[in-house]
């Protein structure tokens, strides 16, 4: 039976859904912001034409379209337009994963491989024509069921890895069908880093030995592969076939692993001496984290930037290991004292002009299954409690619903947000009716 998977990649989802909900601003350059003093998030289709991308600064962008509109994020909004869509898909496999809030793979194979009647004869289709027809059709419900101003492109293939290649070659609103005898033309046409898993850093290793392209990496023996990168080498060395994984992520395959959140400050609370409240939630999300992730460390880092080029950074280890928000905060604070100490500086030198705080914990390591021990050691019984509970409520309900007060101080400034590559809201699997007829 021949694999079949589709990639459906949303485009310029935050700004699009914007335009979703304001017709006036369609065909117009939008910016979305977390805040409107910091940089773009996601740019509409139109903003992306004037140089416009993810990263690019409200000033920088404003510079290169003066009059682009520019909002906050609306993550209630996006979610919704996600359940939608998921809900589509639904409709055609239960096998559906969601990698992140805009985009999802969708297991295909046993839907496409059917029989029907041809010339009066029960044959087999073609797979590949039936799932091309699928995607039209989740592309054309998607107008009517998830939102008019909405589109995306699709990649259909035999692995995920080629399937979501395949859904980046025609964007905005495309669908690229690579069958597997398709797969040795994309040799001309891809980049080292269009091949997910590979980054600009993994890039520089790939040219220090002699490869640039993605044919010198399919053609580079397997064995030098292995020797360089260990069992790195090996998914490289399938990733040059267009046969590896795409989850293969060698940007964050260190022996320095670290887990942190920076955030830029907005400017109308600047001068509000919200630094303390800041740098807390900063801790708590850490923490929560490390804990959702089955990690604690013994590094706490933490960062402050203000506008006229202070840089204040400080990291050290603690002696004990930690995955418990207040720790990391009471952590941050002494690594803030220090280097007033060291700079001779006092907290309202920084207090009211710090506009990025960012908090890193590093030198992690798996618990495992060492929670009692872990607890007994380095956290009250009744901290630890306290902890777990905490968990709970916002892993049913959402992001600090239940908080400590220092925290709950920050909800109007770290305001509630949605990463691209965030998915708890709906969980692993999205179990659907499945497809019976098509």
């Amino acid at each position: 039976m021949q694999k079949i998977i589709a990639h459906i990649d949303m485009n310029s989802y935050f700004a699009t859904c914007e335009q979703q909900d304001h017709p006036e601003w369609r065909g117009l350059p939008v910016g979305v912001c977390e805040h409107l003093g910091g940089i773009i998030i996601a740019a509409s289709v139109e903003a992306k034409r004037w140089g416009i991308k993810t990263g690019t600064p409200v000033w920088e962008a404003r510079r290169l379209y003066p009059k682009i509109i520019l909002t906050k994020t609306h993550p209630d909004r996006y979610r919704y337009y996600t359940s939608r869509f998921l809900k589509v898909f639904a409709d055609y496999t239960d096998k559906v994963e969601k990698y992140s809030i805009d985009e999802a793979f969708l297991d295909l194979t046993e839907v496409c491989n059917v029989r029907g009647m041809i010339d009066g004869k029960l044959r087999r289709l073609d797979p590949w024509q039936e799932a091309q027809e699928i995607i039209k059709e989740i592309k054309l419900r998607m107008k009517t069921e998830v939102g008019d101003y909405i589109t995306c492109s699709a990649g259909v293939s035999y692995s995920k890895l080629v399937a979501k290649i395949a859904s980046d070659l025609r964007k905005p609103d495309g669908l690229v069908v690579v069958r597997p005898q398709d797969k040795f033309a994309l040799y001309d046409k891809l980049e080292l880093t269009d091949v997910p898993g590979i980054g600009n850093r993994m890039q520089k290793q790939l040219n220090n030995l002699g490869i640039y392209t993605l044919k010198e990496l399919r053609d580079y023996p397997e064995s030098q592969l292995v020797a360089k990168f260990g069992i790195a080498g090996k998914h490289l060395y399938s990733m040059g076939q267009l046969e590896g994984s795409w989850k293969e992520n060698f940007e964050e395959q260190t022996d320095s692993k670290s887990m942190g959140h920076m955030y830029t400050i907005a400017q109308e609370f600047r001068q509000q001496r919200v630094l303390r409240p800041v740098l807390y939630k900063l801790s708590e999300m850490v923490g929560a984290r490390l804990r959702a992730n089955q990690y604690v460390g013994d590094n706490v880092f933490v960062h402050l930037h203000n506008p006229t080029g202070l840089c204040l950074s400080r990291g050290r280890k603690i002696g004990r290991m930690v995955d418990d928000g207040r720790e990391i905060y009471k952590e941050a604070i002494f690594a803030i004292f220090q280097m007033l100490k060291r700079d001779n500086l006092s907290w309202q030198d920084i207090e009211n002009q710090v506009y990025l705080v960012g908090v890193t914990v590093s030198g992690l390591v798996k618990k495992l299954n060492q929670d009692n021990l872990f607890s007994q050691q380095f956290k009250s019984e009744r901290s630890a409690g306290l902890v777990e509970a905490l968990d709970k409520i916002n892993t049913k309900y959402d992001d600090f619903t239940v908080a400590r007060v220092p925290a709950f101080l920050a909800r109007d400034i770290i305001r509630d947000s949605v990463g691209f590559g965030r998915m708890k809201e709906f969980g692993t699997t999205f179990m659907g009716s499945g497809r019976a007829n098509h």
